[in-house]
């Protein structure tokens, strides 16, 4: 047991990224957490702007908010003292640029927190992949769902009752047209790099596939995927695939981003999950702002049923000191226990997942899915 008397030292983290989600969510989160404090701030814009969020803060306020040394270039900050004595970066950037900052995160010897998707590219999933390998260092994928006690326990009733998984059903649907139908969304809308695709694949269903691979550990293939896309901006905001997997077993998955909008407070996601095995079936379903909308239903083929009430699926309250994912990234610099429920290996599995969708969606065709290890 910790001796009570003896100061615990903080996670020293530097945020990568100063844009919405970072100033709304990582930056205030990590300044509230007991057990971290905020080592850098990494941003090449003196005055970072959004669509999404209309009070940004410039870097000059940032700087006095949370009374942190600033840096244009992750370049930059990797030449500083305050790197020094960094033990773990948060990569909130744009898509297409997370790679590259991962990898030198990784070279440099820090811990990395990744926003997903992990990156949009197959090739570099896999060199993020061996890249982590190759480090004794943590390298967690920002999959909140996949860090709540529901996913625990849903994988373990998986692993322990259903039997062989046979077949498997996901539905996402969210109140997001504001995002994917907005041209001015650039960074959420459309391609950059090798992106084949931008919109509510990447955006979403990144969500609903890292916790469906997490909780039945299935092993894609090869992937049939169909996309309607906004006529605004030219996003997919309508997907649904058919993944078939190694042993048999078949993944369908379908999103959307048209559910009415009513107001960031009270719109939610609508999940619904299935999962067939050869001894019964697990479901969870629900609304992720309401727990009380849904939770754990398990029906065996020797006729016994399990209920456990409450829904928990993303975590993305702005209030506290951070979700279940950020907490486990903590303790992990900390050189403490933790669970990591979306690795390394598991957001190369969705990366190449969403990529083999994008390019079914253009070509007609099944697509082959690139191997999970690296």
């Amino acid at each position: 047991m910790p001796d009570p008397s003896v100061a615990r030292r903080h996670a020293r983290i530097a945020v990568i990224g100063a844009g919405w989600w970072s100033q709304g969510w990582h930056l205030p989160h990590l300044s509230r957490n007991p057990l971290a404090e905020i080592s850098a701030i990494v941003e090449p814009c003196d005055a970072p702007r959004s669509t999404l969020n209309p009070d940004m803060k410039t870097l000059e306020e940032l700087k006095s908010t949370y009374g942190v040394p600033i840096f244009k270039t992750f370049d930059e900050f990797l030449l500083s003292s305050a790197a020094a004595s960094t033990d773990g970066v948060v990569v909130a950037t744009s898509h297409s640029s997370h790679a590259e900052i991962g990898l030198k995160a990784l070279g440099a010897g820090f811990h990395v927190f990744m926003e997903k998707p992990m990156t949009t590219d197959p090739a570099e999933a896999s060199s993020l992949a061996r890249a982590a390998a190759a480090k004794d260092k943590v390298f967690l994928v920002n999959n909140t769902a996949n860090f709540r006690d529901s996913a625990q326990k849903v994988r373990e009733v998986v692993a322990s009752k259903v039997g062989t998984v046979k077949f498997a059903q996901g539905f996402m649907a969210c109140s997001l047209l504001w995002l994917f139908d907005n041209p001015e969304n650039e960074g959420w809308v459309r391609p950059t790099g090798t992106m084949e695709g931008n919109g509510f694949g990447w955006g979403q269903m990144s969500h609903a596939l890292a916790w469906l691979y997490y909780v039945t550990e299935l092993e894609p293939t090869r992937v049939y995927c169909n996309m309607v896309k906004s006529e605004k901006t030219g996003a997919d905001i309508f997907d649904t695939a058919v993944i078939q997997c190694l042993g048999g077993a078949v993944l369908n998955v379908q999103g959307t981003a048209s559910l009415p909008f009513k107001s960031y407070a009270s719109s939610t996601k609508q999940i619904d999950m299935k999962i067939f095995g050869s001894e019964g079936v697990v479901t969870y379903s629900g609304e992720d702002m309401h727990p009380s909308s849904g939770g754990l239903k398990v029906q065996l083929h020797d006729g016994s049923e399990h209920h456990v009430p409450g829904f928990y699926f993303e975590n993305y309250d702005s209030e506290g000191d951070g979700p279940e994912s950020l907490h486990a990234f903590i303790h992990g610099c900390l050189g403490e226990q933790f669970t990591n429920a979306a690795d390394v290996l598991l957001g190369k599995k969705v990366v190449d997942t969403i990529h083999a969708m994008y390019r079914s969606a253009q070509s007609g065709h099944t697509e082959p899915i690139a191997a999970a290890k690296a």
